[in-house]
């Protein structure tokens, strides 16, 4: 075997992190760090020494579009991907079971740990793995994963999936969260371990997929009721939480107002000066580099169906916001991106991330269209 690591402070434009990346002790990232998206897949093995021999267990294996790189990965560790055991699967998205029928295909006697709900979904892709089990945390919270080694199932129902089931390894206190504790990553930030500046991309990724606080707060009861206590959590997104940060994120999604939440609240009143504040932040960026007549040509511009004369006015050169600051941010940042460069659009989003998260605001979801972009479907 031939693990990597990776930190944050090995990340910068120069290097991107590749072949297996240490999570834990005997688990492995063995996904594609892709610098040109936005949205990470994490597919993670775990090796569990049994008294006859090494078992190996895959979490989430993954989009079909990373599969040459998670082969690959899984190769350089165990050999070939036939030598997987089992895998499990935290809900039924394309992006994390895309390679399952693969799995099942290299190795007929397969094992698959999945919900039912999720089961239920899952079999329209038409896999069959050797053996079926599903997670029924009615009938017992712990299972056996390998000879010796048990794991405990974790209900995150809605997050984002009614039959979301996270897993939680007690050996290495490690929680594989599926989408919970997902984000998105600033272009080019492919590093594994998350920071401090990593909370605003997954809070926007919350924000805009799960559907409401009351959701997460559920979850998030339930890992802090994990013994021993959870120290790293491992979602299908993004980065890998490590450290101080675990509490630190916990607390922080237990308070976050994602999905309905936003949509039912006006965001006015109270919030309309922060979201002022960031409209400023966002022209003046705009400003560097379309100047500031363009910038008002756009935002002026009658012709676009987009409402955004409801939201903003202009008193001379002055842009003015009227109400519901999270609407406005997002369409003014659509306007000035428009047809630009994917350097210069990912700038504006930087700015609203950062202004927004600095002012404890909900943040917009600017990010739309811009991986599209990056891989050069956008239309």
């Amino acid at each position: 075997m031939s693990p990597h690591s990776d930190s944050p402070s090995q990340d910068n434009s120069s290097r991107v992190p590749t072949g297996p990346l240490d999570v834990g002790p005997d688990c492995w990232m063995v996904g594609h760090r892709n610098p040109e998206a936005l949205l990470q897949c994490n597919t993670y093995v775990r090796t569990l020494d049994t008294n006859r021999s090494s078992y190996h267990v895959c979490v989430d294996p993954g989009s079909r579009l990373d599969f040459p790189v998670v082969e690959a990965n899984i190769g350089e560790l165990v050999g070939d991907i036939s030598e997987i055991d089992r895998f499990t699967v935290n809900h039924q998205d394309p992006d994390v079971t895309g390679n399952c029928p693969f799995f099942c295909l290299a190795n007929p006697k397969i094992k698959m740990i999945a919900t039912e709900e999720t089961w239920r979904l899952l079999q329209h892709l038409r896999f069959t793995p050797g053996r079926i089990h599903l997670a029924n945390v009615a009938a017992k919270t712990r299972f056996s994963i390998a000879a010796g080694h048990d794991w405990q199932v974790v209900p995150t129902p809605f997050c984002h999936f009614r039959g979301a089931m996270a897993f939680y390894d007690p050996e290495i206190r490690t929680l594989f969260s599926g989408d919970l504790f997902g984000g998105f990553n600033r272009l080019g930030g492919v590093h594994l371990i998350a920071t401090e500046e990593d909370w605003s991309g997954i809070a926007q990724f919350h924000e805009i997929y799960m559907p409401t606080r009351e959701v997460l707060r559920y979850a998030v009861q339930q890992i802090r009721q994990l013994r021993p206590t959870v120290e790293t959590i491992a979602p299908q997104h993004g980065h890998v939480i490590t450290g101080d940060l675990v509490s630190i994120f916990l607390e922080r999604m237990y308070d976050l107002r994602v999905g309905h939440d936003l949509l039912a609240d006006t965001h006015d009143e109270e919030k309309l000066a922060g979201y002022q504040e960031v409209l400023a932040q966002i022209v003046e960026r705009a400003e560097l580099s379309l100047g500031r007549a363009e910038v008002l040509r756009r935002l002026k511009n009658t012709n676009i169906d987009d409402d955004l004369a409801q939201f903003i006015a202009f008193e001379g050169q002055t842009i003015v916001l009227l109400r519901d600051g999270y609407r406005a941010v997002t369409r003014v940042t659509s306007r000035l991106g428009h047809g630009e460069r994917l350097q210069f659009v990912v700038g504006l989003r930087s700015v609203v991330l950062s202004a927004c998260t600095e002012r404890d605001l909900p943040i917009p979801p600017v990010g739309a269209g811009i991986e599209a972009e990056a891989t050069g479907n956008m239309e």
